[in-house]
């Protein structure tokens, strides 16, 4: 019984899950999947309830937590999603000057632009700042030009290169010309798969990884009928010792 009980919490600890993340969108909890799968990860991704938004939650087996949060932390997963025109302006506010709708504008097309740029493959972040001079008629001098700069982390082998960053923001905003925008590209820090172990835990076991869900199913199966035996025999034996008590009464 003391060793029946020992694997019965064993399969309980194999099984308990832990929360990874928490109030994802769903491109963000599609995109950590992908990610703890090419990993050797899996995951689960569950709705949230309430809210006005659909949102997302990711469990772990806890024994891979430890892995998953390592992964999550080299790909810089979840990156927030820049703002684009709908979410600055789809708020309801009150009626804003001429200088803050011009801000919001800018701020909006910053964030389309950097949209645009992640959605590249290999792309892991993207960050762009446009600058727009003021075009008031009553400026004295000349006026200056629109410039922009750009900031982009890319794993090696992207397909990008700067002239296509340059042309791709100077083609979207008016005014602006492709020696007037500055780009400067970082190298993502290669993701050290070998550091995420084919072992996993399955209570006090160790078992390759693609094994742990097979072999838990084995185990909670066998478990089960280990006890359905259990509880047999005992009923058996309960029967048995009343017949015995019966017939030395009668004799």
């Amino acid at each position: 019984m003391r060793a029946f009980a020992l694997l019965l919490v064993a399969c309980a600890v194999g099984c308990s899950t832990v929360e990874l993340q928490h109030g994802l969108d769903e491109r963000q909890a599609n995109q950590i999947l992908v990610t703890l799968d090419q990993a050797g990860i899996p995951a689960d991704k569950e709705k949230e309830e309430g809210g006005r938004e659909a949102t997302f939650r990711l469990r772990v087996a806890r024994a891979d937590a430890a892995a998953a949060w390592k992964v999550l932390k080299e790909h810089e997963l979840p990156r927030e999603r820049p703002k684009g025109f709908q979410e600055v302006f789809g708020q309801p506010s009150l009626i804003p000057t001429a200088t803050q709708e011009r801000a919001l504008q800018i701020s909006a097309l910053c964030g389309e632009l950097a949209r645009t740029l992640e959605a590249v493959d290999g792309v892991l972040a993207a960050r762009v700042h446009i600058s727009l001079p003021d075009d008031s008629p009553l400026r004295e001098g000349e006026r200056a030009r629109p410039a922009a700069a750009v900031l982009i982390k890319a794993r090696p082998g992207t397909p990008l290169g700067e002239d296509d960053v340059k042309r791709l923001v100077a083609g979207s905003v008016e005014g602006l010309d492709a020696t007037k925008v500055s780009v400067v590209m970082t190298p993502a820090h290669p993701v050290a798969t070998a550091a995420v172990s084919d072992l996993a835990t399955l209570g006090p076991l160790r078992v390759a990884r693609a094994s742990r869900t097979p072999l838990l199913v084995t185990l909670t199966v066998g478990l089960a009928l280990i006890l359905l035996l259990a509880v047999l025999l005992v009923v058996v034996g309960l029967r048995a010792a009343r017949s015995s008590t019966a017939r030395g009464t009668y004799s």
